[in-house]
């Protein structure tokens, strides 16, 4: 498994922009005045209390954790200081911090799990999802035999408002993009990386494929994918991962923008799994992964 879903419902099923980013910042929404948004609901009346305090509950075990029992290494300072941000973000509470049990692969896949899981809408429905995609990507590095190091990259203060048609348009392309670039890194990894990126790629194909579908359902037009895209063919490991690094960075943006503006639950969760996938194959490929994945 590429990662772990938690509780996380199973949804059925161009351009290469540059990586986004990882501040402090408090993300905020605004508005795209050329956009024409779809009427969208109220968001979810969900309590971010408990949220906050599995972020906090996050930090505490990553920084208690023994030398050996996992392979964070370096990046355990910057995973630990990533969920403090994300803690104090989504609430301002004095409550104990709470971290699922187990080993810390685990107890980050079953937190992001929930995070992804939260019935919310809107801006909490992003912030959720974008704290759980990066609980999802340490905790697919902790699980890892040889992982690599993410990059720092800096998070925007800000995320644009789309209609959900308009969001799921703009991530079908650029899932066409990805999918076109995944195929082509597949084929010169072994081992682990070629697991994981496999994964990576079904899990894409079935997004794009289920997002297509919805807007089929609602008479509108699907994106269709070009017939090659501009990408430098990986001809080792090093370029194949190195490409998938820069293209699943990409995804991060449209990603987080569909969870923002999903009105109901299906869209919703196919971005919430979308930038779980992006950010921890950003992650295990060494790319520049922000503390707040999506946020552009």
């Amino acid at each position: 498994m590429l990662t772990r879903r938690g509780m996380l419902v199973t949804a059925v099923g161009s351009v290469l922009a540059g990586a986004t980013g990882c501040s402090r910042r408090n993300p905020t929404i605004i508005g795209r005045p050329s956009a024409a948004p779809s009427v969208t609901s109220a968001a979810a009346a969900v309590d971010p209390g408990p949220y906050a305090a599995l972020a906090a509950g996050l930090a505490a075990a990553v920084r208690g954790g023994a030398a050996g029992t996992d392979r964070l290494g370096d990046y355990r300072d910057r995973a630990a200081s990533a969920f403090d941000a994300h803690a104090s973000l989504l609430a301002a509470t004095s409550r104990p911090g709470t971290a699922p049990g187990g080993g810390l692969a685990d107890a980050a896949g079953a937190a992001a799990g929930r995070f992804l899981a939260a019935p919310a809408r809107g801006v909490l429905a992003a912030r959720l999802a974008s704290a759980g995609a990066y609980a999802a990507a340490v905790g697919s590095l902790a699980g890892a035999t040889a992982p690599r190091t993410p990059t720092d990259a800096p998070s925007s203060d800000t995320i644009a408002s789309l209609g959900d048609a308009e969001a799921m348009s703009a991530l079908v392309a650029q899932l066409h993009a990805a999918i076109f670039a995944a195929q082509a890194a597949v084929a010169q990894l072994s081992g682990e990386d070629a697991a994981w990126a496999r994964t990576l790629l079904s899990h894409h194909l079935a997004a794009r494929d289920g997002l297509a579908a919805e807007l089929g359902r609602r008479s509108v037009r699907v994106p269709v994918a070009a017939v090659a895209y501009a990408i430098d063919r990986p001809t080792d490991t090093a370029s194949a991962v190195a490409l998938l690094a820069r293209v699943e960075a990409a995804v991060l943006p449209d990603a987080c923008r569909l969870v923002r503006a999903a009105t109901d639950e299906t869209v919703r969760t196919l971005g919430a799994t979308t930038l779980e996938d992006a950010a921890v194959a950003v992650a295990r490929s060494g790319g520049a992964l922000p503390v707040w994945p999506g946020w552009a």
